[in-house]
């Protein structure tokens, strides 16, 4: 995206303490398509709405398109790289947990929610034209909360995010359902796993392990995320570990031996074994292939 081209307007009002939590909302408005190419790995939690334009994306190294309207999420962390995109109009809308992430705006829609927890799924959700002016109205209602400040500045951003969130996570649990069907309580139960190995992949690597904090048994584990489409807890796990050593062995300068000791692995060539299964080259040769 050409980031030179996007207005910024950002949050500005600092706590007693003095420290400023970052919020921040990109208007794209060009009378021409815009096209790029490029990779960003997001310090933010990121949202992006394009109302007009088509794209091809990926996020960790997973490949999707937009064509037309659309929403996507990325979490802290998480790269996204553009391959080719066209778009003439669209939002961004930028924060970090300091502004917004706290349990009790909910877990769908806090930081750890199904929206930004999506690691193994990019979270993307096409629109409808007939979404498009309620979206957009959300967008603009924090523009001009931000040039415009008034009482209570900081909680109304909160309210216009939160809303924004809200309605975000009614069109995908109305894309899921009509995809697949599948039971309140499964939804539940996947999210609450993939949650779990986003915090602790690092630390546990074992499939018991989550199925005990979850209360239920690795074999129920395994089917409900079979039910929904996964692959098996055991990949899931795998496939969260080999994700992030793809983005220090990408994006970093870390030795391999330090990447695999950051990953909770003992013995680092048992790490290159599991990686070198997973991607079929081993960590070095998967560096030396982006980085030559």
């Amino acid at each position: 995206m050409s980031i030179n081209k996007i207005k910024r307007y950002r949050y500005k009002e600092s706590l007693p303490a003095g420290k400023l939590p970052f919020f921040e909302v990109g208007a794209i408005h060009l009378d021409v398509s815009c096209v790029a190419h490029q990779s960003h790995q997001s310090e933010h939690f990121k949202i992006y709405w394009i109302e007009k334009g088509r794209g091809e994306y990926q996020v960790d190294f997973q490949s999707f398109r937009v064509d037309g309207a659309a929403l996507f999420f990325l979490s802290p962390g998480q790269v996204l790289s553009v391959e080719l995109e066209a778009v003439k109009q669209g939002y961004e809308v930028s924060f970090d947990r300091d502004f917004y992430c706290v349990e009790t705006h909910g877990k769908e829609i806090a930081c750890n929610g199904v929206l930004f927890n999506n690691v193994h799924r990019a979270t993307v959700i096409p629109l409808q034209p007939e979404d498009v002016g309620a979206f957009r109205m959300m967008f603009e209602n924090m523009i001009t909360e931000l040039e415009n400040p008034g009482p209570a500045h900081r909680a109304m951003l909160e309210t216009f995010l939160r809303m924004l969130l809200i309605q975000a996570l009614r069109k995908l649990d109305e894309q899921q359902l009509s995809e697949n069907g599948a039971a309140e309580e499964t939804n539940r139960l996947a999210a609450d796993f993939i949650a779990l190995v986003e915090k602790y992949f690092a630390q546990k690597h074992g499939v018991g392990e989550y199925a005990e904090m979850l209360a239920v048994s690795p074999k129920s584990l395994a089917k409900r995320l079979n039910e929904l489409g996964y692959k098996t807890p055991k990949e899931v796990i795998r496939d969260r570990i080999v994700l992030q050593a793809k983005r220090e062995l990408r994006y970093a300068d870390k030795p391999v031996k330090e990447i695999a000791f950051d990953l909770g692995f003992d013995d680092p060539a048992y790490f290159s074994r599991l990686f070198s299964k997973a991607e079929g080259q081993s960590p070095q040769a998967y560096r030396d292939f982006y980085q030559s």
